[in-house]
């Protein structure tokens, strides 16, 4: 009998034993991870903002500039300083002297760093590269008053002149680097002077595209018919290298 309940204990105990298969298990974040798609992020951008202004027309100083209380330049300050514009366009005329104004836009895009200053009657764009809005803070804050100063402040000058190319106006004048002088004219003044070799260059502008013209203001000196010494301060219009014109 002890012999007997011993097999069967050890039976017993054999069917109990560690030897019993334990089913398999699955970690659930392993699955989820398993289970979840790759996300692709897009870039995005804030919304922009958009400010206008229209002006009409301004009446031009002697050195060309805009003149009143209102011009495009104080215009352009306000948006700058007023942190709440992301795209700038302003539109106005300058007062024409042979008939037709000048239509004239002020382009600037804060994402895109560029300011534009556009004749519009031709689409001749003079861009300007890489301006900041912090840039174009400092230029107002010492009251500069041409864009050509941007570059001081980081910008890159960038003319397009394709459609002036196409309404045949002609090359850029040659200005000299050492006195701004510009051959076209001085040649252009000595030949409709009284005392060609009375002539004395006081000031040059720096040439500029203006709708179908290069334009570019002289300060000079001369004697007239009677002797007597006179001073002139005058717009010379060029066009295919030639001055057809002056204000």
């Amino acid at each position: 009998m002890k012999k007997v309940a011993l097999i069967l204990t050890v039976i017993i105990l054999a069917g109990c034993g560690g030897n019993k298969e334990v089913p398999k298990q699955t970690s659930k974040s392993n699955e989820g991870i398993q289970q979840e798609q790759k996300v692709e992020v897009q870039s995005e951008f804030p919304p922009e903002t958009n400010c206008k202004a229209d002006l009409g027309t301004l009446k031009m100083n002697v050195n060309g500039e805009s003149q009143g209380k209102r011009t495009e330049m104080t215009e352009l300050k306000k948006f700058i300083f007023s942190d709440t514009c992301d795209n700038i366009e302003i539109h106005y005329e300058l007062k024409g002297s042979y008939g037709d104004n000048i239509g004239k836009k002020i382009v600037y895009s804060k994402r895109r760093r560029m300011l534009q200053d556009i004749s519009t009657k031709y689409n001749v764009k003079e861009e300007y590269k890489n301006i900041s809005v912090q840039a174009l803070k400092a230029f107002f804050k010492k009251k500069e008053k041409s864009f050509y100063s941007l570059e001081e402040y980081g910008g890159k000058y960038d003319f397009n002149n394709r459609e002036m190319t196409n309404n045949a106006v002609g090359p850029k004048p040659e200005q000299s680097d050492f006195d701004g002088s510009v051959k076209i004219v001085e040649e252009y003044i000595k030949s409709n002077a009284k005392d060609k070799n009375s002539i004395k260059y006081l000031e040059w502008s720096k040439v500029i595209p203006s709708d179908e013209f290069w334009v570019v203001r002289c300060k000079y000196e001369g004697n007239n018919s009677f002797g007597a010494k006179t001073t002139e301060n005058t717009w010379f219009y060029i066009k295919n290298s030639k001055v057809v014109k002056m204000k």
